[in-house]
């Protein structure tokens, strides 16, 4: 479509029609406004190229500014709106599809429009349309040469407002010059940089910024000696405080992206934003903004700021002061809205940057400044200085866990008292205290502390006077409660029910919600013992659930629901049985009645089905269907998406009431996803795993239908918890239907797991995220041990173990750059730590792989040797590694090869034999546990290769079984497989192996008892039986030491659990033993057994 056809079709009836348009868009009265907005999509619809050419005209030349700006808006809206062409089925935008010719007008018109507009406004608003139209084309792989030419002419413009133009548009679009040579992008930012105009200097920074962003790390180097320049305009715009609040804005994304660029300038940028800080004289959000640029920097390179001596101690005593910055409200005792927090306050905003501190730069360096000024903090007159220095507490307790655990009787010691200040918000935040560090410190704090706490805590929930402060005591108790034990609570669980009770029936009803879920809490650490509460608390919540139908009383409802389920949980279901009834009862009416999609009871729901099923077992399948259904509807919930096409959309989405939106951006378009969503989602899933795990064969008729709802899930990436909670629940769908017996014609399980197992894989090809990629090995290893032998065909193993190698590819890369960031300028201890995170979860994910595998070889056996051929030299990489972890896995890996493989394993025996038999000695004693696992699997299994190897590997494991700390308990696995392998070579070798064979038996006999290793004393005392029936020299000639192994044995009821045949042989031994002795060396025997052993012997009737 040629200009001169697009000029004639944009008469002016269209045009004058189209300023109407405007204009009836910008009315106040309703009807007007709809019917032009229909309008206007109808006209988009069927003329979208006069619609759009006809915008861009009167952009250029109307004579109205209001309506050349509102027609530059709705350009760039409308061009950009996405529709699904009829011919394509694809996916495309107006802008695209109007055609290159009538784009060529519409980008004529609009540059015409930017070197000639007059209003600096209108002008900003038709950068913005071209910097938006032309990223939208960028991204389509279509270049507007004409803009980069318009770019560098505005930029060399007398004009400010044309200089301002350019850098917007790049700022927006920096892609633009991306490929531009460095040198001369260098020279046109600094010329920016150091213009006259402040709002230039401004544009330029923002446009610098964006520009270094896009760089890869390595050319951003060059532009180092830049920062000084982008620096010196703070001072200049600093003059106008919005401004400044802008310029920290464009270097906190710098900071974000390429924080080292900034390590040069670091004591400058410290100076100024914490002086910044410390001006009150300026507004909070610009003296926030100069904070969060501080902490993008910590959170993005915490060793080089931990090494810059003057930030932590700059920052740490500031944000102190802002913890106290915490106005006398009266108010706040009466309240019944208890997170009436104003989020934006110094005091919060404070806490949290604390928090992210303490978390980034870590304990060694924060608690020490930190705890320089708690002391003066708490010893002082001003209740806020007190405030403050609990909400601190509360606030670096996370990060600084590690080194506070190791003083946590000192600082317990310091703020307990401060439970009774005289001042009640101080009271609150002492709470607020103790119910986080219970979290934080869990569960040394429980385990250690248990009398300290609730001697001090309980006794608040009589603080009557102040309601919310007994609300929060009750709501620290929960914190506390999650971890102690039934022994530790046992004690106070009287008095902690009698206040609590006494609460609920004169508390207002924030208060009777926090009690409830405090008894929950309490009722499911206390287990059995509750019981005796049981009769008084019961009734009060079905008459809840009976009575307060108000809309009011929603969430107490729901919170007496999850109340009456978790006692339920612990009392178990012969005491609750007789209950049960009339509660499922007033839960399906509950569930029934929901109409509003934001009730909350909805959620408790879930949760409180879950746990009847988990209560009635079996007797629950009967309401199955009843519960399963709005379950499932949530499961099959769609993600909630809005497009965001300006800042202003953007922030209606953020203020919208009682809802809450994500924002991320998806090839450059911003999306709102709302996370209400996401979560009932997630719980739903949750959900369904308790069924179907609970009930087993009952919950088969569903499993189908959840198995189609699930396996998509796996790549549901909007929500990391819905795609664990998918994993999670397929597993327990085929057990069910395993268990059920399902005939083949109603369900092919086979078939099911093929598809599942294909899904796996896809997923598995490419995820990054290595946590849930644990989990999808988890989820392989569970399925394929529930479906048993010969259940995967090759060419899936094949593509399994294909994809696996990718993903071990990517695991020696993300080792390498571990070990690049250990020899990084910042690398230091705190450094260390998170690296050990990153390398503990890649571990984690190695183990599920192991299983995985483990599973593969024990039902493939050696037909799955084609696909391990695949993987051998990775495991052989691993193998030789001088990491602990990885060697471990690869033993491991071998071992599973051994057992499951037998002889056929002996192609790989020179790839691993040597390596593993000497680690049997290996300072890890989880290495020596795999290893000694692997000799013994090698002479039960290996068949005669491994004969002569396993007998040379003996001196080794008796090395390992007599060293000093052998018997030590963080030893004692590995030892015990040691004394498990020798006996295996003594059995399975013998006298292949060319070894003194009756020299051996005597020595391992000697070693023994082994008392632990449920796993090994099977095979270890079926052998000493073996032994003891052929009267064995080693057995004969040592009867008051075997006498004594036996008795350690039949005293550990455990060990041998499951194997009673094998027991009455050990007792008949031992009875044949003890008789064959004489008294004063029984009397010795059973002296050498501990009083608590010797109960368990006498008791079982044993001797």
């Amino acid at each position: 479509m040629a200009a001169t056809m697009i000029s004639e079709f944009l008469t002016p009836e269209l045009l004058n029609q189209l300023a109407a348009v405007l204009a009836q868009l910008t009315s106040t009265d309703n009807a007007v406004r709809t019917n032009a907005e229909v309008q206007l999509n109808q006209q988009l619809v069927t003329q979208s190229a006069a619609l759009l050419a006809g915008f861009a005209h009167i952009v250029r030349q109307h004579q109205d500014q209001h309506v050349r700006s509102f027609a530059a808006i709705l350009l760039r809206r409308l061009a950009l709106k996405a529709f699904v062409g009829e011919k394509t089925d694809e996916e495309t935008s107006y802008y695209v599809w109007i055609g290159e010719d009538c784009r060529q007008y519409i980008q004529t018109e609009l540059l015409e429009s930017l070197r000639n507009e007059p209003d600096t406004a209108t002008r900003r608003k038709i950068a913005d349309t071209i910097a938006e139209l032309s990223k939208h084309m960028l991204m389509k792989g279509s270049t507007w040469n004409e803009l980069l030419h318009a770019i560098f002419e505005c930029a060399k413009s007398q004009s400010p407002d044309h200089k301002v133009s350019a850098f917007q548009i790049i700022a927006q679009v920096p892609g633009l010059i991306i490929d531009t040579e460095k040198a001369a992008m260098k020279r046109f930012y600094e010329a920016g940089l150091q213009d006259g105009s402040g709002e230039v200097r401004l544009e330029a920074l923002h446009a610098s910024v964006t520009y270094l962003v896009e760089l890869e790390p390595g050319q951003v180097s060059r532009f180092s000696d830049m920062l000084g320049k982008m620096l010196s305009i703070l001072p200049i715009v600093g003059s106008e405080e919005r401004d400044l609040e802008t310029a920290l804005g464009y270097l906190i994304e710098l900071a974000d992206a390429h924080p080292t660029l900034l390590r040069g300038v670091l004591p400058q940028l410290i100076q100024f934003a914490t002086e910044l800080m410390k001006n009150e004289e300026l507004e909070m959000s610009t003296r926030q903004t100069a904070l969060e640029l501080l902490m993008t920097l910590s959170e993005a390179r915490p060793g080089m700021m931990r090494k810059d001596p003057t930030f932590c101690q700059t920052l740490i005593p500031i944000l102190l002061s802002w913890m106290a910055h915490i106005e006398e409200n009266e108010s706040w005792f009466t309240s019944s809205d208890v997170d009436d927090d104003d989020n934006e306050a110094d005091d919060i905003i404070a806490g949290e940057a604390l928090d992210r501190l303490a978390r980034a730069i870590g304990g060694t360096t924060v608690l020490p400044i930190t705890f320089r000024s708690i002391p003066a903090m708490l010893a002082s007159e001003d209740w806020r200085q007190r405030h403050g220095a609990m909400m601190t507490i509360s606030a670096i307790a996370e990060g600084c866990a590690k080194i506070m655990e190791q003083e946590l009787a000192k600082v317990l010691e310091l703020i307990m008292p401060h439970l009774r200040d005289p001042h009640p918000r101080v009271q609150w935040a002492t709470c607020n205290a103790v119910g986080q560090m219970s979290t934080d410190f869990a569960p040394t704090m429980q385990a250690k502390y248990s009398q300290v706490v609730l001697s001090n805590l309980v006794p608040v929930l009589d603080y009557t006077g102040f309601p919310r402060v007994q609300t929060h005591a009750a709501a620290a108790l929960v914190n506390f409660c999650q971890e102690v034990t039934t022994e530790a609570i046992a004690d106070f669980l009287g008095p902690i029910f009698e206040k609590l009770i006494a609460m609920l029936r004169t508390g207002k009803t924030y208060v009777q919600e926090q009690v409830l879920t405090t008894i929950a809490t309490v009722a499911d650490s206390a287990g059995e013992n509750f019981k005796i509460h049981y009769s008084q608390i019961m009734p009060f919540l079905l008459d809840v659930l009976r009575q307060a139908k108000d809309k009011e009383f929603r969430l107490l409802r729901g919170k007496a629901m999850e109340c009456a389920t978790l006692i339920a949980l612990a009392v178990g279901k012969e005491t609750f049985v007789k209950d049960a009834p009339e509660l499922i009862e007033l839960l399906r009416a509950t569930q029934v009645g929901i109409q509003d999609s934001d009730d909350p009871q909805s959620s408790y729901l879930l949760a409180a089905w879950a746990r009847l099923c988990k209560v009635l077992e079996a007797d629950f399948v009967p309401y199955l269907s009843f519960v399963l259904a709005p379950l499932l509807a949530s499961a099959k919930l769609k993600p909630d998406f809005s497009f965001i096409d300006s800042d202003e959309a953007e922030e209606k989405l953020r203020d919208a009431e009682d809802e809450d939106w994500e924002m991320v951006e998806v090839d450059g378009q911003r999306i709102g996803i709302k996370t209400t969503v996401l979560e009932e989602k997630c719980t739903a899933v949750e959900m369904i795993i308790c069924y179907a795990r609970e009930l087993g064969p009952g919950f088969a008729p569903y499993a189908k239908d959840v198995m189609d709802i699930v396996v998509p899930l796996l790549r549901f990436y909007f929500h990391d918890g819905v795609r664990h909670a998918a994993a999670g629940t397929i597993p327990y769908l085929f057990t069910s239907i395993v268990k059920a017996q399902v005939p083949t014609e109603q369900f092919d399980v086979y078939a099911a797991w093929n598809n599942v197992l294909t899904k796996i894989i896809e997923c598995i090809k490419d995820e990054i995220d290595s946590a849930f990629l644990a989990q999808l090995y988890t989820t392989t290893h569970e399925c394929l041990e529930v479906l048993g032998p010969n259940s995967t065909s090759d060419a899936l193993r094949h593509e399994f173990v294909t994809a696996t190698l990718v993903q071990l590819d990517d695991y020696f890369n993300r080792a390498s750059e571990r070990e690049a960031s250990r020899q990084d300028v910042d690398y230091d201890e705190e450094g260390e730590e998170a690296i050990q995170t990153e390398e503990d979860t890649d571990d984690m994910f190695l183990a599920d792989l192991s299983t995985a595998l483990h599973q593969f070889l024990k039902q493939h056996r050696d037909t799955f040797l084609p696909q391990f051929d695949l993987l051998a030299p990775y495991v052989h990489r691993f193998m030789t590694s001088s990491q602990s972890p990885a060697r471990h896995w690869a033993i491991l890996v071998f071992d599973d090869v051994i057992e499951f493989c037998g002889p056929a394993s002996s192609r790989y025996q020179q790839q691993f034999w040597d390596i593993l038999a000497q680690s049997v000695v290996d300072p890890s004693f989880e290495i020596r546990q795999a290893a000694a696992y692997g000799v013994g699997v090698a002479a039960q299994f290996g068949g005669p290769t491994y004969h002569r190897p396993c007998a040379a590997a003996i001196p080794a494991l008796f090395a390992a079984i007599n060293a000093p700390q052998a018997r030590e308990e963080e030893s004692l696995t590995a030892t015990e497989n040691a004394i498990s392998a020798v006996g295996k070579i003594c059995k399975f070798v013998g006298t292949a192996g060319g070894f003194e064979l009756d020299q051996v038996i005597t020595a391992w006999v000697a070693a023994l008892p082994l008392t632990e290793d449920v796993d090994e004393a099977h095979f270890v005392y079926s052998y000493l039986m073996e032994l003891v029936q052929l009267n064995h020299p080693a057995v004969v000639n040592n009867v008051a030491h075997v006498a004594l192994v036996l008795a350690e044995v039949l005293a550990a009821p455990d060990l041998l659990a499951g194997h009673p045949d094998l027991i009455a042989r050990v007792v008949d031994a031992l009875r044949r033993s003890m008789g064959s002795i004489d008294e004063a060396t029984r009397t010795q025997l059973w002296n050498a057994i501990t009083p608590e052993k010797r109960k368990v012997l006498a008791a079982s009737g044993y001797v």
